[in-house]
């Protein structure tokens, strides 16, 4: 029993060591992709959030606004994918091999069916750029108005409140903090 315990212990400072490095490098992982035209460059953190972006000279001659920010689009998306997978690619040796609860103790629940998977990410299906663009709906640059709307109608006076007679004009007001006391 003492050796098994002693394995245990070993075990867990190893994966203890091993976690600890293995979240030391993931902290630092990052992704760099590029567009397939060469135009756009961007730089994912281990977050996942856009750390660097960087454009081509002649990007803005070869691609429309509405182009471009769905290569951002598609280059961010792809670069975080990649950051995900980098990490769970790291944290994978140190889940594998841990022993179930039910093999430790006797007569205790497995809880192989409580801890998930590390999952496989891959790249989804780009969803459908929205067909309308800013280009479509013209330019704030230009000086391309729409019609207004038509004007709401004024809205009803509200009725004139009317304050009730006094039936006890003749009594004294109520005496006061606020008054001398006299």
């Amino acid at each position: 029993m003492k050796d098994q315990m002693d394995t245990l212990l070993e075990n867990f400072e190893r994966q203890t060591a091993q976690l600890r490095d293995a979240q030391a490098a993931a902290a630092e992982t990052t992704a760099q992709v590029s567009s397939p035209d060469g135009l756009v460059r961007a730089t994912i953190d281990a977050g996942g959030s856009l750390a660097k972006l960087e454009f081509a000279p002649t990007t803005f001659e070869r691609t429309t606004p509405a182009q471009l920010a769905n290569t951002v689009q598609t280059l961010v998306r792809q670069g975080s994918l990649q950051v995900k997978q980098k990490i769970a690619d790291l944290m994978a040796p140190i889940t594998e091999g841990l022993p179930d609860l039910a093999d430790l103790v006797e007569g205790a629940p497995s809880l192989a069916g409580l801890v998930p998977s590390i999952p496989e990410f891959v790249e989804e299906a780009a969803p459908a750029p929205r067909p309308e663009s800013f280009e479509d709906g013209g330019s704030i640059l230009r000086n391309e108005q729409t019609p207004p709307p038509p004007p709401m109608p004024a809205p009803k006076p509200a009725p004139k409140r009317v304050r009730p007679p006094r039936d006890d004009v003749d009594e004294e007001p109520p005496s006061s903090w606020m008054t001398r006391g006299d």
